[in-house]
């Protein structure tokens, strides 16, 4: 048995096998990982993807209940589309927060563990 880390040409593959095992798709240049390989088989695998946080948000008091949030979420998300980043994640510090995050569309709620290197 092997470990080594997967290159680029193992990631379409990889992302086949993580779907198929009920995980997450990789996104080609947002994922790495590693490999546990058997007789040229995948055997094993861990992976990392990068995530974009929701870094904050704010319009003038006089200029809000206009619709401007939402014009400014509609363009952010579109951009964050054509760049082909299908999520972001927001860690709301309170109710307020967290209802105003998913105001803007589908949300799902996830407990999320953090690994310091």
């Amino acid at each position: 048995m092997e470990v080594r880390a997967a290159t680029f040409r193992d990631m379409k593959k990889l992302s086949d096998l993580s779907v198929s095992l009920g995980n997450v798709p990789f996104m080609l240049g947002q994922c790495l990982a590693s490999l546990l390989i058997e007789e040229d088989e995948i055997a094993g695998f861990a992976a990392v993807q990068s995530a974009w946080h929701a870094a904050g948000s704010w319009v003038k008091e006089e200029h809000r209940k206009q619709g401007h949030t939402y014009e400014l979420r509609n363009c952010l998300d579109t951009e964050l589309r054509r760049l082909g980043i299908k999520v972001y994640f927001a860690i709301p510090g309170n109710d307020f927060e967290k209802t105003l995050f998913a105001k803007y569309g589908h949300t799902t709620e996830h407990t999320v563990q953090v690994r310091h290197l």
